[in-house]
Parts: C-alpha cells; structure tokens; sequence
C-alpha cells in the first residue's frame, strides 16, 4: 500500500481548486448571462449622468455667480480688490483676486441656497462690502456691487501712453 503525502505542489494545486470553485458563481449575479448584467448597469449608469447627476445624485453644477464690481463713477473695478463667496449653510468658501477683469469676476457654484459676497480692499480704499445672493437649480445669478472710494480701473491704468510716466 502506497501512501499520498501532502507536498508544496499538491497543497497549492488543492488551494487553487478550491478557491476557483468558490469564486466561479459570484461574476453573473446568478442568472448565467453575464454580458447582460453588465450592460444593464453600464445603462442605469449613463442615464443618471445624462440627467445631470454626479456621482452619489448629486448636482455637479448649480450654476454660475457673476460678479460685476464698479465705484461711485460707475468705473469699473478690478484690482486692488479681493471677493470672497461663502456659502451660507454650507461649506463652499473660495476667494477670488487675479480673476478680476473689466470688474467682472464669475464665480461656478455646486449648490442651491443663499450665498455671501465679501468684497474687501487690498489697499485700504474702501470699506468691506457684504452682499447676499440666493442661487437656484440650474440658474446663472449676477449681482453688482458699487465700492464707494475704490479706484476705477481707468485711474489705476496708465492713460498718457506706454511707460507709465506722464509724457509732457
């Protein structure tokens, strides 16, 4: 009578059996038609993304803020300023200072509710100024703001030519 012992090669062999056997039923959801199943997800998939929603059903774009910024004059403003939008009951806080151009700065928000504007001077010109918006689904919002003392833009610009000195 000849005795099997258990070697390496047979115990690995057993090893890898056994934990084919174990995985074999677990790709095809049990119905036997794998290619099926998976494109039924694929299809639940690209519709939820087709109706706007991001990942987990969330809207990944409320929409954007447009911020136009102007002094007393009417001039627009767009440096020496820093914008700061919050969201009220939320967790959104972004500043916004080199963005700035012709006195317009938009801002692409994630999500509905109300949202405060800050608008400060980086060169001590004016006081803070506060503004509340109140973003929709889906809806661009723009909001103008006079910063009463600012510099307009053609007072911080050189008019008289290229070098910033006034040619005489």
């Amino acid at each position: 009578m000849v005795k099997n012992t258990l070697t390496r090669r047979r115990f690995g062999a057993a090893l890898i059996a056994a934990t084919s056997v174990g995985l074999a039923g677990c790709g095809d959801n049990g119905n036997g038609d794998d290619d099926a199943a998976t494109n039924e997800s694929d299809d639940e998939d690209n519709e939820s993304e087709e109706a706007g929603e991001g990942e987990f059903g969330t809207d990944p774009q409320t929409g954007d803020l447009t911020i136009h910024l102007e002094n007393e004059d009417g001039e627009p403003v767009s440096s020496g300023v820093s914008i700061r939008v919050s969201q009220v009951d939320g967790n959104l806080n972004t500043t916004v200072q080199e963005e700035i151009s012709d006195g317009e700065a938009t801002v692409s928000l994630t999500g509905t509710g109300d949202y405060s504007i800050t608008v400060e001077s980086l060169e001590d010109e004016f006081e803070p100024v506060e503004e509340t918006v109140t973003m929709e689904e889906d809806e661009d919002e723009g909001v103008l703001i006079e910063l009463e003392g600012a510099s307009g833009d053609e007072e911080n610009g050189d008019e008289d030519g290229e070098d910033g000195e006034d040619d005489e």
